[in-house]
């Protein structure tokens, strides 16, 4: 219906319908080229080892005193923050929807509406959600 349209607006000359490709005859000569192998004997000598692998954390007994002298950052610069509590941060990489940062042992994120998140890997990336403005027509950056 749409090509229809677009030929009698003469957006484009004619409609072409594609043509249909048998391809039964492909499928035949695959079926009768493959042979059907047995299955082989499963061996019971065998037995995969699963290894658990328990990262030790410190545990945190007072908060206030073990992240005394930790640096915080505004992750989002809205009236409801996160904040990000380390003892050593670099901003290794920042784009239009995304800041990489490096730290050193653990991370804190503080919000308002959930709990604090621990962040254990040295790297972190904050991603900053993009949003179509109407309005404006162009995406925005979307502080919630």
């Amino acid at each position: 219906m749409f090509k229809k349209l677009l030929s009698f607006f003469k957006i484009i000359d004619e409609v072409q319908v594609p043509v249909s490709i048998k391809r039964e005859a492909v499928y035949k000569s695959l079926k009768e080229e493959v042979e059907i192998l047995p299955e082989a004997e499963a061996q019971s000598e065998i037995i995969p080892e699963q290894k658990k692998v328990e990262r030790k954390r410190k545990e945190i007994k007072d908060f206030g005193e073990h992240t005394q002298g930790y640096k915080e950052y505004c992750l989002e610069k809205t009236s409801n923050q996160h904040i990000m509590k380390t003892s050593s941060y670099k901003v290794i990489d920042r784009n239009d929807s995304t800041e990489t940062f490096l730290i050193e042992e653990d991370a804190f994120i503080t919000h308002a509406e959930h709990r604090m998140l621990r962040i254990e890997s040295p790297y972190f990336v904050k991603y900053i959600q993009q949003e179509y403005n109407p309005i404006t027509q162009i995406s925005e950056n979307a502080y919630d």
